[in-house]
This record gives C-alpha cells, structure tokens and sequence, in this order.
C-alpha cells in the first residue's frame, strides 16, 4: 500500500454495486466477486475482506453476489440493486481519513430472502460495526431491531 497523498473527509462504497451518484453523494463502485478468503485493496484509500465458505451447496464466485428480488422504490433504490453475500464475515477498512468527527451510516435492505418461511429465507442478519478497533455495534439484528425506516 501507498502512503497518502492527501487526507480523505468521506467515504461512500456501493457494497455490491457498481459506481453511484445520490445528490451531492458518490458511492464508489465495489463490484469484486470476493470468494471465500479474499482480501481487495481499492483506490488506495479503502479496501473490503471477505471470509467464509457456503457448504451446503456447490458454489461458484458469483454466489457470493446478490441480486435484488425485491421491489424497492425511492431515491436510493440504485444502491440495493445488488450486494455482497458472506456465509461469515465482510469487512471494509478505510484510510487516509483526516482526524476528526465522522458520522457513520449504514444502509440496508432486504433484496436477497423473502419472508416466506421456506429453507431459503433463514439466513441471518448480524452486524457489529468497529471504528478505529473498538467495537460500537454488537450484534445489530436488523429484521428484530431496525434503527430507522425510510
């Protein structure tokens, strides 16, 4: 990695997706296929790891992506079109972020399992979020817990 050449004040990544401008906002493109061990260094500025192995069935590098099958609407709609899928960890780093104060937010949307109670919509949906190594979010169930609805 190189050292960087200027500081960085925000940072927006399209996890799954292609290249995505909202209003003012640019959500930088984050297309890799990932796989089960995979570590991507992008733009020198931010990077993702990927862990985990899907067992229960034969896989092949676009079973770790996403593609929406739900009926999503609105403004932001362009950043829930696809997405990464882990059977165990997906980790995105950030540097060369100026010191100060930052707000971090978290975008979700239910585009992979339907609620139909069949095989195929237990997957679980689990984050803890860690700034600067310390853990802020334990085990965020965002179906049991949503923070906000919009």
């Amino acid at each position: 990695m190189n050292p960087c050449s200027e500081d960085q004040y925000s940072l927006h990544i399209n996890c799954g997706g292609g290249r995505v401008t909202i209003g003012n906002t640019t959500f930088e493109a984050d297309e890799d296929s990932a796989g089960a061990a995979k570590f991507v260094y992008w733009k020198g500025n931010w990077g993702s790891s990927s862990t985990g192995h899907f067992w229960d069935r034969v896989i092949s590098l676009n079973d770790y992506k996403a593609d929406n099958v739900s009926a999503i609407t609105g403004d932001e709609s362009q950043l829930y079109m696809t997405a990464h899928l882990s059977p165990l960890s997906l980790t995105y780093f950030a540097r060369c972020l100026a010191n100060g104060s930052y707000t971090l937010t978290l975008h979700f949307a239910e585009i992979v399992y339907r609620d139909n109670r069949s095989f195929q919509s237990l997957g679980r949906r689990i984050f803890d979020v860690y700034i600067q190594v310390n853990q802020h979010v334990r085990e965020l169930d965002i179906v049991k817990y949503p923070i906000s609805c919009s």
